[in-house]
C-alpha cells in the first residue's frame, strides 16, 4: 500500500484524513509513529481531502474481502497546489498480519528509506528505527499526558522482562531509546511467544497477541539492517538460502 503526500513537508498531513484512506485495507497509519499534527492542517485542506477520500471510496467496500498480502496501492490524497505535481514522500506498507503491520518511509519515491516502522495496531507496543535511533513506543488515544511526563514500562514476554523508562512525545505518546543489542533480543523473545504482557507503572497491564507479528517484525529487522541503521539478528521467517 502506498501513501502519497504533495510536497516534502509531510507533518502537515492530518492522521484522520490518514486513516479514513485506509479504513478500507483496516492498516491505521498512527500519529504515535510518524508524528503527525492534525492542527497544522488548514480548513481548505481538511475540506478538500475529505472530498478526496468520500470520492476514492468505492460503492461496495463494506462488501469487500482482503487478503494479508502488502499491497502497494497509491492512495489519491493530494492537496491542490499551484505545482499539482506528485510528492516523492511517501509511506508504504511492507508487511501487514494478524494485528501487526510493518511500514517504511522514502522521501524520494522509493530511492532512499528514512524511516523503519513496526508494531500491533492496537499501538500498544510498537518499534521505530532511523539513521539516530531506535525506540520502543506505546500509545493510547485516550492519553492525555503532562509534557514530558516520564513512567516505567515493564514488557514480559515469556522468560524475557525488560523495564523501559519511558517519556511522552505528545499527549498520547509514550517512547524510550533503545539499543540494538537489547532490541534484538525482545524481538527474539516475541519470535517464540504467543503472547506479550505490557505493564505500566503498577496500576494498567494490557496483553499484546502476537499471533502474526514474525513476518511483520522480521520485515522490520530488515528495513533496519538494509538501510544501515541497526543490526537486529535475523528474524525467525528469515532465509538466508534458498537453498
Amino acid at each position: 500500500m502506498e501513501i502519497s503526500f504533495h510536497g516534502l513537508n509531510y507533518d502537515n498531513i492530518c492522521l484522520n484524513h490518514v486513516t479514513v484512506m485506509l479504513e478500507l485495507s483496516i492498516t491505521p497509519i498512527r500519529r504515535s509513529l510518524l508524528q503527525w499534527d492534525c492542527r497544522k492542517v488548514s480548513r481548505k485542506q481538511n475540506f478538500l481531502l475529505g472530498c478526496m477520500a468520500l470520492i476514492s471510496l468505492p460503492g461496495i467496500a463494506l462488501a469487500q474481502s482482503y487478503d494479508e498480502r502488502p499491497r502497494a496501492v497509491p492512495v489519491a490524497m493530494q492537496p491542490e497546489d499551484e505545482n499539482s505535481s506528485p510528492s516523492p514522500s511517501r509511506m508504504l506498507v511492507d508487511e501487514r498480519a494478524g494485528g501487526w503491520v510493518a511500514i517504511h518511509h522514502t522521501p524520494d519515491a522509493g530511492v532512499h528509506t528514512d524511516l523503519c516502522i513496526a508494531g500491533s495496531e492496537s499501538e500498544i507496543l510498537m518499534f521505530r528505527a532511523d539513521a539516530d535511533s531506535l525506540q520502543v513506543r506505546s500509545a493510547d488515544d485516550h492519553w492525555t499526558l503532562a509534557n514530558g511526563e516520564k513512567g516505567d514500562m515493564t514488557v514480559t514476554v515469556g522468560a524475557y522482562t525488560r523495564v523501559f523508562h519511558m517519556q511522552a512525545n505528545d499527549a498520547t505518546t509514550l517512547a524510550a531509546d533503545i539499543r540494538a543489542d537489547d532490541l534484538t533480543h525482545l524481538l527474539d523473545a516475541m519470535a517464540t511467544s504467543h503472547m506479550a504482557v505490557v505493564k505500566f507503572g503498577s496500576r494498567t497491564t494490557l496483553s499484546v497477541n502476537l499471533a502474526g507479528s514474525i513476518p511483520v517484525l522480521d520485515r522490520f529487522r530488515g528495513c533496519a539492517e538494509t538501510q544501515h541503521f541497526a543490526n537486529l539478528g535475523q528474524g525467525a521467517g528469515q532465509k538466508a538460502s534458498p537453498f
